[in-house]
């Protein structure tokens, strides 16, 4: 009977453990500043690069927050949204691109795991650039720089932007290095409102909802 009980003791233990860790990994705490950021904010400040050159569009959250550290400014470990609208047909892809700066040696972050549904879900990252070659050379803290990018699904932001709590991901490194963010429900709504509104204004998709609606 002891032996039982002990043995649903430390189950429990073990439970409440994982409950607790996994609470943790909800819960990443953005800058108060970006919090109270609002949905009308970020569509507001949404970026729409549309070059009569190119078959698609960038529609990019990336001026609606930034940290900015030092003289400059520069983005420290941000990260913003990005649509890629093809003008022909209103199909679109979303991905993160994220600013992942730290002292030391660079990390060469790989993987990125980010909250769905229901489990998470792990995937490579795209290396966009880094200052691998340089950063070694200096030891002032936060000078390694890695600028890295993942693809979303527009249903899963849609799902995101109407759960409870940011949008939190984390990326990984072979060298045992976790960075953990996040993204406000505001900037996700923000976007996708800027995405809708825009790809309304395709012939495609226009054509599309004549003939939906009996037009």
């Amino acid at each position: 009977m002891n032996k039982t009980r002990n043995t649903l003791m430390a189950l429990a233990l073990v439970g409440g453990v994982a409950w607790a860790g996994a609470a943790a990994a909800e819960s990443h705490k953005l800058p108060a500043k970006q919090a109270a950021l609002t949905a009308d904010h970020f569509h507001a400040k949404t970026q729409i690069i549309d070059d009569p050159l190119d078959v698609e569009t960038v529609i990019s959250s990336e001026r609606g927050f930034h940290s900015g550290k030092g003289l400059f400014k520069s983005p420290y470990n941000d990260n913003h949204l990005r649509a890629i609208v093809d003008k022909r047909s209103g199909a679109t892809r979303f991905e993160v691109r994220q600013t992942l700066m730290y002292p030391g040696s660079v990390r060469g972050y790989g993987e990125v795991s980010y909250q769905t549904g229901q489990w998470p879900v792990a995937v490579p990252v795209t290396k966009i650039k880094d200052n691998a070659g340089y950063c070694f050379l200096f030891e002032a803290p936060e000078v390694c720089r890695e600028e890295v990018s993942f693809g979303v699904s527009e249903s899963e932001l849609r799902r995101a932007a109407a759960a409870p709590g940011a949008w939190s991901f984390k990326f990984k490194s072979d060298r045992g290095y976790e960075h953990r963010t996040a993204i406000t429900h505001a900037e996700i709504e923000g976007l996708l409102k800027a995405v809708d509104g825009y790809r309304r204004t395709l012939p495609a998709v226009q054509a599309a909802a004549d003939t939906t609606s009996g037009g």
